[in-house]
């Protein structure tokens, strides 16, 4: 076969040398490449599907709302579950809350456990409860209740506390709004026990 100029020839020898190239390219990628491992795949989720069908749950909840003295009550869980018997409250796990009110107190709260009712207008926590408010106050009790239509916190048992003066000892305690939440009191009832220690 006779050609009649280079652009002919270049043309005639590129028809088997660029099939003969990609016919080796495509092997080499093929021989280089590496075979999939099915159980190296990234694990997006570990997750017991069972166990959820078994004990439904909310992972992170989060309920806020405004009480009718115009505090701020915000509460957070890291696993909340519906109540097994259908009511309307659900019990939940490491609780964080804070309440803030319109006088300037706030109050934040953690606890190991709890239990979400708004429609009863409670919230309760139990489990190691810790309170620290705004006034230095740092307390410590078994269960702590909140309110959600009224800026309160209540102890029905034992209480310890660090206080600015000191430090009490104390069969109850409650944290309620005067003057329609302009002003707060902290009240210790039940054999109450201070240790006072004179400021420097």
């Amino acid at each position: 076969m006779t050609y009649d100029n280079a652009h002919s020839r270049l043309v005639a020898w590129a028809k088997i040398v660029l099939p003969l190239a990609a016919l080796v390219l495509l092997s080499t990628l093929f021989m280089l490449s590496r075979k999939v491992d099915p159980t190296n795949a990234i694990p997006y989720a570990q997750v017991d599907v069972e166990e959820l069908a078994r004990e439904p749950r909310v992972t992170a909840p989060e309920f806020a709302g405004m009480t009718e003295d115009g505090a701020a009550l915000t509460v957070t869980a890291k696993t909340a579950r519906p109540d097994p018997d259908g009511g309307a409250g659900a019990s939940a796990s490491n609780l964080s809350a804070r309440l803030e009110t319109t006088g300037g107190l706030s109050a934040d709260l953690t606890a190991a456990e709890g239990r979400i009712d708004p429609a009863s207008g409670q919230v309760s926590f139990f489990g190691g409860v810790q309170v620290s408010t705004s006034t230095g106050y740092r307390m410590q009790s078994a269960r702590i209740e909140a309110r959600t239509d009224r800026s309160e916190l209540t102890a029905p048992g034992a209480v310890h506390a660090t206080a600015p003066m000191g430090e009490l000892e104390a069969g109850q305690m409650t944290l309620r709004s005067t003057d329609a939440g302009a002003t707060h009191e902290l009240v210790f009832n039940g054999g109450v026990k201070l240790i006072y220690h004179p400021q420097n």
